[in-house]
């Protein structure tokens, strides 16, 4: 799709603007579409430039030409010969000079209306524009662009000395603690760099306050974004919308295509069946894979592009997660593997796996009955070398047992390790079951050239001893430890029949900036690296 179409709305606006015939309901609109929209902004600047770079051919070395019978509109340098000779064109003295002398005018009031609009455009979007008024307390501009004139703030950076409340032009009131420092884009939106803001709402208008990581809409309701604590905290209203700057998985399988192919809507890590490899009927969607537990029971997904280790898009730095619908038929007996998710290279140890297991090597002791019986997430750890995080399946301490997940449904699986903070967790159905702790900032190891594979281990010598039995549905691979809010959040969207991210299942590509749909009245610590929702703050 070219700009022009994904802008339509604002390009028909901007020709009645030129035309002089916008209505202050259409100038309006185009405000609105325009307001918090960089890429519509940008068009509509290039558009309005566009038309008013037509005027330079009314310069004395250009000149126009009008040919009536094929309605065709010329414009070329003076004194060039006519493409099809003087008797093809309209141009003796009388009707040149009658011609340009029109053509002149209409470019003339063309040149004069944009250049109007321009001035107010970019006077109420510009640095010299009031965008605020100081209600009490004490700020003072940063930088050069900032400054207030009397009780009104320009756009700019600036710092609260004393706690302050702001209004803007619909009648929101900002109220700003001390120290804090913001920065005013417009009438509409302001970024917080540092300290507490308290959104109170006005004209029911939609206020945008951005941070580092994630943008929040007001919506016509209150909202508090506070960076006073160890993390972020948002506060919702009653409408409060937010958009993280990161939030998409690496890659992303919802087998909901038919064929020979296995798209990723994330990604490019597109996968191809083995015989062993069957469409089902999905939990979420039309598809899934039913895997017959054999050597040719595997989806191979390639290597994501490595070439060495921590290379590719299966290399990740700020952390891991492996996101998955199964529905297990895992028979429990000794030494017994079933591959969710492998990527490995040749023997190394640079490797990432989910698997239910019945294997000797269990960190956790319990009775010989339930010792060996675990759901396993295996990651290459900087100065730990690779460990496997078990959670038992023994049906105690709320952990589910083997019958438990063997129930003919489909349960939700996550397996994710903060680098930041260490963490690494197994959760199921949304709670989290399993953690273990490693140093703070403990970086992965993995990427490279082996291939990925889903049902299977990606070794050929291991095909029929770690071949999956079951069905496995929406597969997710993330370069980041998925929050625990998001994971609940994504276990409620499933059971609400949507994908992870409370969209309708399909074979889209997977947009690039939700809005999130959070709990009013709520607070919220935010992900210090995605900005994601991470946990409810009850105090």
């Amino acid at each position: 799709m070219s700009t022009s179409e994904q802008f339509s709305e604002v390009r028909a606006i901007a020709d009645l603007v030129c035309s002089d015939c916008a209505t202050q309901e259409q100038l309006e609109q185009l405000e609105q579409l325009l307001r918090g929209n960089p890429a519509a902004q940008q068009f509509y600047y290039d558009y309005l430039s566009m038309h008013m770079q037509l005027q330079s051919p009314t310069d004395n070395s250009m000149e126009f030409i009008y040919r009536r019978i094929s309605e065709e509109f010329v414009v070329r340098q003076r004194d060039a010969a006519p493409p099809n000779g003087p008797n093809n064109t309209f141009d003796n003295d009388h009707g040149s000079k009658y011609f340009r002398n029109k053509a002149t005018i209409i470019f003339s009031i063309l040149l004069l209306v944009c250049t109007l609009v321009s001035i107010w455009w970019f006077s109420f979007r510009s640095d010299s524009s009031h965008v605020a008024k100081l209600v009490q307390g004490v700020v003072t501009p940063m930088g050069r662009q900032a400054n207030i004139e009397g009780d009104y703030l320009l756009t700019g950076d600036y710092q609260v000395v004393q706690d302050a409340s702001l209004e803007m032009t619909d009648g929101s009131l900002l109220h700003l603690s001390a120290n804090s420092v913001i920065k005013l884009f417009n009438h509409n939106e302001i970024k917080l760099k540092l300290g507490k803001i308290v959104v109170e709402p006005g004209l029911n208008k939609n206020l945008t306050v951005h941070g580092k990581k994630a943008i929040m809409q007001s919506n016509g309701s209150g909202l508090t974004f506070d960076l006073t604590h160890n993390r972020p905290r948002l506060t919702t209203g009653k409408n409060t919308g937010m958009t993280p700057l990161r939030w998409r998985p690496i890659h992303y399988w919802g087998f909901n295509e038919v064929g020979d192919r296995v798209v990723d809507t994330a990604g490019n890590a597109h996968g191809i069946p083995a015989n062993g490899a069957t469409r089902i009927q999905g939990k979420i969607g039309q598809g899934a894979f039913a895997f017959a537990n054999s050597e040719d029971a595997r989806v191979t997904l390639g290597n994501g592009g490595g070439t060495a280790p921590d290379t590719g898009s299966f290399a990740v730095h700020d952390g891991v997660t492996i996101e998955a619908l199964i529905k297990p038929d895992f028979t429990g007996e000794l030494d017994n593997v079933d591959t969710i998710f492998h990527k490995a290279h040749g023997k190394s140890d640079h490797k990432v796996t989910l698997s239910l297991q019945n294997d000797s090597n269990n960190d956790v002791p319990k009775s010989k009955e339930t010792y060996n019986k675990s759901l396993n997430f295996g990651l290459f750890i900087l100065g730990q070398g690779y460990h496997e995080l078990k959670l038992p399946l023994d049906g105690i301490a709320g952990r589910p047992s083997i019958s438990d997940i063997k129930d003919n449904n489909y349960h939700h699986i996550v397996a994710s390790y903060n680098v930041q903070t260490g963490l690494k967790a197994i959760y199921i159905d949304g709670k989290l079951l399993a953690s273990r702790q490693y140093p703070a900032g403990s970086r992965v190891i993995s990427g490279g050239p082996g291939t990925a594979t889903v049902g299977n281990n990606s070794a050929q010598g291991r095909w029929q001893q770690e071949a999956y039995s079951g069905a496995i549905d929406e597969l997710a691979f993330y370069d980041y430890a998925l929050p625990e809010f998001m994971v609940k959040q994504h276990n409620d969207h499933i059971n609400q029949g949507l994908n992870y991210f409370g969209l309708p299942a399909n074979i889209k590509a997977l947009p690039e900036r939700p809005r999130l749909r959070l709990p009013t009245n709520t607070t919220f610590e935010l992900d210090f690296v995605t900005g994601l929702p991470s946990k409810v703050i009850s105090d």
